[in-house]
């Protein structure tokens, strides 16, 4: 017996006894509302079917139930009477039984899905984990993988070991003081564990960390990929055939620009952050970041939890991570993600030393180009610096049309530019950092926070010994 989940007479006792609620923890309200909103800040919408893994008497299922579109929300529990009591007790109070068919809230046993008949764009398992054992854990990963969509998302709670820490020692989780172990309820399991057991199971793991949970739970994302895709791996190209491809081509190293360019881009990078004051305890957001071309070398380098990437393409990220960090790098630093496509650098509700984007306004109209400025002042601390590249072209006749050019690019005039960063309140100048094919320019909220004038012939980006890039140390 993994927990006291599976005493059926004990639980069926307390909730005729109207204990309910502290049979799924307590703390119904706190817990609710915190679960419910992390969701929301995760792009839940109103259309999604969403999976409620032991969803007991519907702590979060009833804001669930509240925010979904009528039907979308489905709830599984090993425990009838806590279905019965969440059914006729909470939503009943909360006026929603309307709004759900009973049928949505079924008792199901070693998390057999098969006779669910949905294809789920989210699933949660909210202290689900934390009662079971490993080997459980991987069964609800093998049977939940056929009912998800490729790219949807499984969200799981853990109490979180230490990869140093040996399983068999038990660990006091703060701020609450839970004891949790390896072989007994509550469970404790690393990153590391999590990893092993998806071994071959169409899954990606992120682990996304703490998120405020009063009891010192932390939220791990199990991402459904599709191991059908046939896209290339640089293991199955090889080295030579990798650099050969055209820039664009549906490889990481080649989707994000010209692929024997993609270890210098990398260093370029990385060598004019640190030029202009970058240190580790500094936030970067990597704008556009793809597959981590500028993150595997700014991940390793910054503190835990210091680098924060954009990007809407997963595939390219997980790429990255894959081939070029490891799964240990991002369980060690910690990284965040989002793959928000809505031109907007605020996703993560902070603010940032230095916000760089990379050949991104080489590819975006007006349109796109002005929604994405006007976030960079809200993303930025007071003495921040906003760095992008972008094709210069002063004589250019006219704007380029509105929308995502790619694998195009467009040009606009240094002028055009420098107008539109005043208008969201940026000051500016271009860089003399040698770029091949494109110019860089930085913006600050105050010109005390520019790279002095004085000062930019250190700013040259010279790369010395190098044929390819030998026109880097004749423009210095």
């Amino acid at each position: 017996m993994d927990s006291f989940y599976y005493d059926k007479e004990k639980i069926d006792k307390q909730v005729r006894d109207g204990d309910h609620r502290a049979l799924v923890g307590g703390m119904w309200d706190e817990i609710g509302a915190l679960q419910f909103n992390f969701l929301k800040s995760e792009g839940l919408s109103h259309n999604h079917k969403l999976l409620d893994i032991g969803c007991g008497c519907l702590r979060v299922g009833v804001h669930l139930i509240n925010y979904l579109d009528a039907g979308n929300y489905f709830g599984v529990d090993l425990n009838e009477s806590l279905l019965d009591a969440g059914y006729r007790v909470e939503l009943a109070r909360a006026r929603l039984t309307e709004k759900l068919p009973r049928d949505r809230l079924r008792r199901i046993e070693g998390f057999d899905f098969s006779a669910i008949s949905v294809d789920f764009d989210i699933a949660i398992a909210f202290s689900v984990f934390t009662h079971i054992s490993l080997n459980s854990v991987r069964i609800c990963l093998e049977r939940l993988a056929p009912k998800m969509k490729v790219g949807g998302r499984f969200y799981a709670t853990i109490f979180e070991r230490p990869h140093e820490q040996p399983s068999d020692i038990a660990i006091t989780h703060p701020p609450a003081g839970i004891v949790t172990h390896g072989d007994c309820d509550p469970y404790h399991y690393s990153l590391a564990d999590l990893r092993h057991i998806s071994t071959g199971l169409p899954w990606t793991i992120h682990p996304m960390g703490e998120f405020g949970h009063p009891r010192g739970q932390r939220m791990v994302l199990f991402r459904r990929v599709d191991y059908s895709d046939s896209r290339p791996t640089q293991a199955e190209l090889g080295l030579d055939a990798v650099r050969g491809l055209p820039a664009g081509s549906d490889h990481y190293k080649a989707y994000v620009g010209p692929p024997d360019r993609f270890d210098f881009m990398s260093a370029t990078q990385f060598a004019l952050l640190f030029q202009l004051g970058l240190r580790e305890q500094h936030r970067v957001l990597d704008f556009g970041c793809g597959s981590l071309r500028l993150g595997r070398l700014l991940i390793p380098y910054l503190n835990r939890g210091c680098y924060f990437g954009i990007d809407p393409n997963r595939w390219l990220i997980d790429d990255g991570i894959s081939n070029e960090l490891g799964a240990m790098a991002i369980d060690l630093k910690m990284p965040s993600f989002s793959q928000s496509d809505s031109f907007r650098t605020d996703v993560f509700g902070c603010r940032f030393d230095f916000l760089i984007a990379q050949s991104i306004v080489t590819h975006t109209g007006p349109d796109l180009t002005r929604k994405f400025l006007l976030s960079v002042p809200q993303a930025l601390k007071p003495d921040g610096l906003f760095l992008f590249s972008y094709i210069r072209d002063d004589n250019v006749p006219t704007l380029p049309r509105d929308g995502w050019h790619y694998p195009e690019i467009v040009a606009y005039s240094r002028f055009w530019f420098e107008e539109e960063l005043k208008k969201v309140g940026l000051v500016s100048r271009p860089l003399p950092w040698f770029h091949p094919g494109a110019t860089w320019h930085a913006a600050a909220l105050s010109a005390e926070s520019l790279p002095p004038e004085d000062q930019m012939d250190l700013l040259n980006g010279a790369v010395l010994r190098s044929e390819q890039f030998s026109a880097s140390v004749k423009d210095a």
